[in-house]
């Protein structure tokens, strides 16, 4: 039975440019980035090339990207750099969504100890931010918004154009996770001052983030040691990863297709479930990701499909975390007003290079398939 990987919004396969480009990297080179030598000359150049292709894709300046280990590391420079850089000021408030993915909501408790109060906006039934309630929030005490591009469970785009108006009419800092938006749409429109980025969802490898900081924006490290990345993230950058995300990026810039096939397969995925019990928690194609589909059978939890659908080949997920071998609610379903029971239904199934269209088609035959059988299961015990 061939599998079928169906969770590209967790982690992506990596492009061959993107291998070739961290090849020498790893079994060749050896400089540091910081040496003055021709190694360490090289290994700079590495990284300089991969920088000017972020800061095109992004539209900014060379020296306004910086680069992590992830984006997880990248949106805590952007938030809890944002706050420690601001420690003396009057605004002692943080706004961010209540949908928005752990590495922003798990900084709270740190946050706090800073001296700071986190107030997350409510969403509506399909995880948009709510804009009146975000109105209601903000004041001349905020320091910063953080709202994602597009949700990483559910899919769906933030209205950030509206929700960025409002926050720089009362001079807010504002962070964009764009980790699942990269390269689907243009980030130059986002108007934001932070913008944090992951390679290994864009075909490149794991291990590697980055950061648009815009010029003039202060920030305060939160790791220190050497002056790597402009004083502003200590430690040896990774040269290999690096030189692969920016790969990566070339690639995927070079070949729109590679980005923009994810709705054809996602499509087929969702016709191929037509007339079956499944529960689309958004049914308007256009307000999601390309490459999203999420989607409940009502009754079954999402703990029993994925095993059972990874029996059948299938790796897919339900982007909730999991604790002690069991899922805990979806803390964006929840925020959605599903009830517990109903937040433990989300399934997550997400789609990318090099899938194609029949693959995607067999696998919501497969899908159906385990969920019949569970069904006839089921009515065979009572």
């Amino acid at each position: 039975m061939n599998r079928i990987y169906l969770d590209h919004a967790a982690s992506t396969p990596m492009l061959p440019a993107a291998i070739d480009a961290m090849r020498p990297w790893v079994e060749l080179e050896c400089g540091n980035p910081s040496s003055l030598h021709e190694n360490g000359r090289r290994a700079k150049a590495a990284m300089d090339e991969a920088r000017e292709v972020l800061a095109d894709s992004l539209g900014c300046l060379f020296a306004e990207v910086l680069f992590t280990s992830s984006g997880t590391e990248a949106a805590n420079l952007a938030i809890l750099g944002s706050a420690l850089a601001n420690l003396e000021g009057g605004r002692r408030r943080i706004l961010m969504s209540a949908v928005e993915h752990h590495c922003v909501l798990h900084t709270e408790p740190i946050l706090r100890k800073l001296g700071f109060k986190v107030d997350l906006i409510p969403v509506d039934r399909e995880g948009a931010v709510d804009l009146n309630a975000l109105d209601d929030l903000l004041g001349d005490d905020v320091l910063l918004l953080s709202l994602m591009h597009a949700n990483n469970e559910m899919g769906v785009w933030q209205p950030i154009s509206e929700a960025f108006s409002m926050a720089r009419g009362h001079g807010v800092l504002i962070h964009c996770d764009s980790v699942q938006s990269y390269l689907s749409k243009d980030l130059s429109e986002v108007e934001a001052d932070l913008i944090t980025l992951s390679a290994h969802k864009v075909n490149g490898p794991k291990g590697a983030g980055a950061i648009h900081i815009r010029a003039g924006i202060k920030l305060q490290p939160i790791q220190v040691g050497g002056g790597q990345e402009r004083e502003m993230r200590a430690g040896t950058e990774d040269v290999a990863a690096i030189a692969g995300f920016g790969a990566a990026v070339r690639a995927h810039r070079k070949d729109p297709s590679l980005m923009g096939g994810k709705r054809a397969l996602r499509d087929a995925f969702l016709d191929a479930l037509n007339g079956s019990d499944a529960a689309l928690t958004i049914a308007d194609r256009h307000r999601i990701l390309e490459g999203h589909a999420h989607l409940r059978f009502p009754g079954f939890d999402a703990e029993t499909l994925l095993i059972a659908l990874d029996q059948a080949g299938i790796s897919a997920s339900s982007g909730s975390a999991c604790s002690s071998g069991s899922l805990e609610p979806s803390h964006v379903l929840s925020a959605c007003g599903y009830s517990p029971a109903e937040a433990k239904e989300g399934l997550r199934f997400t789609f990318g290079w090099p899938l194609t269209p029949e693959v995607a088609k067999e696998a919501a035959h497969r899908l159906l398939d385990v969920v019949a059988r569970i069904e006839a299961t089921r009515a065979s015990r009572r």
